[in-house]
């Protein structure tokens, strides 16, 4: 039998459901004590009349939920009744996708985490698969990842990946990826146990569980000893089975399997490995036929594996070279382009250059280098393998000539202007190793003022490592009676004698001094013209 005021509860929710369908939905006063009258019935039938209401609001309500309308919610979660748990934890499930996002911070304030995560040891697996995905749309912050870990949700999660049912697997897979987020998460996921299960995950037939279980171990791989806790299980299992993954048609999957891979490439020993289970050849073809994010995982992990002097003549035997010029001139992935450059620099350190001069990679390097539009990290990565290159007098020959001197304006432009303090040294070190080789006139006039500045800003410097490049830059331009003027006109000497005498470092004392007795002796040889431009005028 009802009770009166259960009685009026199902008539004014009935009434309230009927008259909202064709309207904007408003749960008001009345609607919310008719909801937990329900809610803290002893009747089940009317417990699941309140879940079942709130699954129907749920679909229907579009402003963000208050904690007078969450509460009898988050209490339905708590009932001994089978059903009941599963529709209130359905009906939360889609106040969470369907709502604002305020919702999430709603549920989590009025205490929806600790009845949800004792829901997890229900034996339903309607429930199971209701209950994950609802902590799986719930851990989106950093505390509420924290609260999950520290309520014991953990060890419940990693019982439901042993499921049966792909579903709550699935479901479970996501709450565990998105606990990974969190550093002290991921040392607790390995100290329960998680790695082992994690990788039999990878073999699962279900695309979806493939990238949950991927990405978590991804995350957890950033860490050295959970790398090698990893590869130990199975002898390397971890290893074969990304790679398998490499061959997923799901575009995300392979992505993910990318950030692994690259991730335990970390380590040389891995590095070893991943290139002798076959890694490189469903690498390519991973690089060759994606983009955005999954190209920029794939050659991250190539860049890696390129760490390793010993991988560097499969790479190239590979024949990733043109590939990662095509990357480099396509100007539509920084990510990708930034780690093609690092992969080229490591290729020209070992005993590649040739392979890379051979391939083209200095023509798709420059064109990189003057495109206005190519990030500031990608520069960074740019000008390094060329500093490096710029080393053979080959190299120095093709960059003053390249895009009709538009390689050494560039340089110049980045090494005075750039807000980047790596390009700006990269970019002084090529030019002082082109000084070294004749500079067509052209290039020197139109460059000289740009190259006066920064070595000005060079000299400056608090960095010593700066001031030692502009010194050794600025004795190599002194030799040309162009130089020696532009120089004498900016009074660099000044800032040259200001160095010998307040430099407490033995090298940098050395390149003054020997700078200032280049300019005195250029200057008393009779071969420049010391009146100013302002005199002339």
């Amino acid at each position: 039998m009802l009770l009166d005021n259960e009685k009026q509860a199902v008539e004014n929710l009935l009434s309230y459901l009927e008259t909202e369908s064709s309207q904007e939905t408003i749960l008001n006063e009345e609607h919310i004590r008719a909801l937990s009258i329900l809610t803290f019935s002893d009747n089940e039938e009317l417990q699941r009349s309140a879940a079942l209401c709130y699954t129907e609001i749920a679909n229907r309500l579009h402003k963000p939920l208050t904690h007078r309308q969450t509460a009898p919610l988050v209490e339905l979660l708590s009932s001994s009744d089978i059903q009941v748990q599963k529709i209130s934890t359905l009906a939360m499930s889609n106040f969470i996708l369907n709502g604002p996002e305020e919702n999430k911070d709603v549920l989590v304030h009025c205490g929806a985490l600790s009845p949800l995560i004792q829901l997890l040891y229900s034996r339903n697996t309607e429930v199971q698969c209701n209950t994950c995905g609802c902590l799986t749309s719930l851990a989106t912050t950093d505390s509420t990842k924290q609260t999950i870990a520290t309520e014991n949700g953990i060890n419940p999660l990693l019982r439901l990946l042993n499921s049966n049912d792909v579903r709550v697997q699935r479901n479970a897979a996501g709450a565990i990826l998105n606990l990974t987020h969190l550093q002290s998460n991921r040392n607790e996921l390995v100290d329960k146990g998680a790695l082992p299960i994690l990788i039999l995950l990878l073999s699962s037939s279900d695309e979806e569980i493939q990238y949950y279980s991927s990405a978590a171990l991804s995350n957890i791989a950033v860490n050295d000893i959970h790398r090698i806790m990893m590869v130990a299980i199975g002898n390397h299992d971890v290893i074969r089975d990304l790679i398998k993954l490499l061959l997923s048609k799901k575009e995300k999957v392979k992505c993910q399997a990318c950030y692994a891979l690259r991730n335990l490439a970390s380590d040389g020993d891995n590095q070893i490995w991943i290139v002798r289970f076959g890694v490189l050849e469903p690498l390519h073809k991973v690089i060759r036929n994606s983009k955005k994010e999954t190209l920029g995982a794939a050659v991250g992990c190539l860049r890696n594996l390129s760490i390793l002097k010993a991988n560097e003549p499969a790479i190239v035997e590979q024949g990733f070279l043109p590939d990662l010029c095509n990357i480099l001139k396509s100007g539509t992935n920084s990510e990708s382009q930034k780690h093609a450059a690092g992969i080229l620099r490591n290729l020209v350190v070992g005993d590649h250059l040739q392979a890379v001069i051979d391939n083209n990679c200095l023509d798709a390097l420059t064109l990189c280098l003057i495109d206005m539009d190519t990030k500031t990290s990608v520069l960074s990565e740019v000008t390094a393998v060329l500093a490096v290159m710029a080393d053979e007098n080959i190299i120095k020959k093709k960059l003053l000539v390249l895009h009709e001197g538009q390689v050494f304006y560039r340089l110049v432009s980045l090494a005075s202007l750039s807000n980047s303090s790596d390009v700006q040294y990269n970019s002084a070190g090529i030019i002082g190793q082109l000084c070294l080789k004749f500079v067509p006139d052209d290039l020197k006039e139109a460059n000289k003022l740009g190259i006066v500045l920064y070595i000005d800003k060079f000299l400056k410097s608090k960095d010593e490592n700066f001031v030692h490049i502009g010194l050794w830059t600025l004795g190599q331009l002194l030799k040309d009676v162009v130089f020696v003027k532009a120089f004498h006109d900016h009074h660099i000497e000044h800032i040259v004698e200001r160095l010998i005498s307040e430099s407490q470092s033995a090298a940098i004392l050395e390149l003054a001094q020997n700078v200032d007795e280049i300019l005195t002796e250029a200057l008393l040889s009779g071969d420049v013209d010391t009146t100013s431009d302002e005199d002339d005028v």
